[in-house]
């Protein structure tokens, strides 16, 4: 009868450590890598508007807006994320790529206000217009540059 609860008593100290143990140290090697450390975010260098010959103008009807970029000699893909405030100050935008198929030659692409499928529906009150350009150079290097537009 002693002898079992010497071994009751040895059993409990030892889960007693184990499971301090394990607590001890899981939480060791959790905070040593928390996953903000994982992925820190990577600053991308800016590029100006006037090394991209970048323009952003709005349509004649205001319903659209025109990105062109005059210099692609050395650009090989344009990511594009496009934020505007429309009526209500609702916040609104648009994201895309464009690969760049002719080097050397402009490329214009018009962005609608809205939404579009089989047909169009435009925001209205549209102000505070931003696109910010991530440029992928040939040489696999990223820049990115910015550009507003008041209507």
């Amino acid at each position: 009868m002693k002898d079992k609860k010497v071994l009751g008593l040895i059993g409990g100290v030892l889960i007693f450590l184990l499971g301090g143990y394990f607590l001890f140290f899981a939480n060791k090697t959790s905070t040593k890598t928390p996953a903000t450390q994982e992925f820190q975010q990577q600053e991308i260098p800016t590029i100006s508007a006037e090394e991209l010959g970048l323009s952003l103008t709005a349509g004649a009807d205001k319903k659209r807006v025109i990105i062109e970029i005059t210099k692609t000699s050395d650009l090989k893909f344009l990511d594009y994320e496009l934020s505007y405030t429309s009526k209500g100050n609702i916040p609104r935008g648009a994201i895309g790529q464009i690969e760049i198929k002719n080097p050397g030659k402009p490329i214009k692409q018009e962005i609608p206000l809205g939404t579009c499928s089989d047909v169009c529906h435009y925001d209205e009150g549209v102000s505070d217009i931003k696109l910010i350009l991530k440029v992928t150079k040939d040489n696999g290097k990223v820049f990115q540059a910015e550009k507003r537009l008041e209507l």
